[in-house]
């Protein structure tokens, strides 16, 4: 199992706070005025339950599986349990900022998840509100107060842009930008010799495609491979004796596509081979992998200053910005984490293997 947290966005995907959901003495936790029942903690772990189950590609509802013992000495239970709580704390802390920041969600939007709900009840049970109360128990609620769950949902979004947005109270420093590069990216530069495929034309001269128009591929002809391999022996001949790696590329590499180099993050998609090899690299090293596209060789070069606002870098940065805000307000949620109150006694009477799997609500 992957030991990573899920993005934010999943933990505030549902949402819950006292005001019209039950008093303190059904409290699952708590924190400043806002509450999360036990009944609603049961509906968070039968929510996340339905997203660790496609999250995790080796998970498997069963006995089994939530016995494994993981390399931190908890088992797949304890591992997806505690981090449930975590997620619903953080849920809670941002409802509790929503509210100490004087912020309200619009009668419209209100309307809006009304309707969202009668239109639940007509299309699962029927128009039968009692017969969708009854389907929505398992999960611990009932449709009034999935609404406010809903409802919670968008309080969320209107935390993060309150605090992030266009006019938000928290504006984004250049020393946060830079420091946020620093960690996350390495810069490349690619010398790459395709020795893998090519693109075989039809008559018209016009590359092959199938039958959804993507261009089809094939692998070298022998005479196409001898000519990849004279042009690897010359790029590893040079480097043997002492050229520097960008005359090498200059010369050679078939992607230039970026005068900059590239710019690319853990997450990039793009090669695997190469991201991974972007990140071990020592600044000022060079090595060659290869890959199903071919021979790359990457050479991982200094980080200069403010990629971002040029647009020769734009293919890289498009979302560095919203990236970074995210990190920022997840940082700053998380702050909270040891002040919120977490009754233990009633919610050890719940795990996630137990609870049924919410597909759709």
């Amino acid at each position: 199992m992957k030991t990573r947290i899920l993005t934010f966005c999943l933990a505030l995907a549902a949402c819950f706070c006292l005001t019209g959901c039950g008093g303190r003495e059904n409290a699952a936790m708590s924190y400043g005025e806002s509450v999360i029942t036990e009944n609603v903690f049961r509906y968070y772990l039968s929510y996340y339950k339905n997203i660790y189950l496609k999250t995790y590609t080796d998970m498997k509802d069963s006995a089994d599986y939530y016995k494994t013992v993981l390399p931190d000495g908890r088992t797949a239970e304890e591992y997806l349990f505690d981090m449930t709580v975590e997620n619903v704390k953080m849920t809670l802390i941002c409802m509790e900022l929503f509210r100490t920041s004087g912020l309200a969600v619009s009668k419209a939007m209100e309307d809006d998840i009304d309707a969202y709900i009668k239109d639940m009840i007509t299309e699962y049970a029927g128009g039968d509100k009692k017969a969708l109360n009854a389907e929505l128990a398992a999960y611990g609620v009932n449709t009034k107060m999935l609404a406010d769950i809903y409802v919670n949902q968008e309080k969320s979004g209107f935390l993060f842009d309150y605090m992030f947005g266009e006019n938000g109270i928290r504006p984004v420093t250049d020393e946060e930008k830079q420091a946020y590069y620093e960690e996350n990216y390495s810069h490349i530069y690619h010398l790459y010799i395709n020795d893998a495929y090519y693109y075989p034309v039809n008559e018209a001269g016009f590359t092959q495609t199938d039958a959804n128009g993507n261009p089809v591929s094939a692998p070298l002809t022998a005479e196409m491979k001898a000519e990849k391999e004279t042009i690897l022996t010359a790029i590893d001949a040079n480097f043997a004796a002492g050229s520097a790696f960008m005359d090498v590329y200059n010369i050679y590499s078939e992607d230039k596509y970026y005068a900059n180099g590239y710019y690319l993050t853990r997450s990039t998609d793009f090669v695997a081979e190469v991201v991974d090899a972007a990140f071990t690299l020592d600044v000022g090293e060079y090595v060659m992998v290869k890959s199903d596209y071919g021979t790359h060789y990457v050479y991982r070069a200094e980080l200069d200053e403010t990629p971002w606002q040029y647009e020769a870098n734009a293919d890289f940065f498009e979302n560095f910005e919203s990236d970074l805000k995210s990190e920022l307000f997840m940082t700053y949620i998380r702050s909270y984490l040891q002040e919120v109150q977490v009754n233990s006694e009633a919610i050890s009477a719940y795990s996630v293997e137990a609870s049924p799997v919410n597909y759709r609500f």
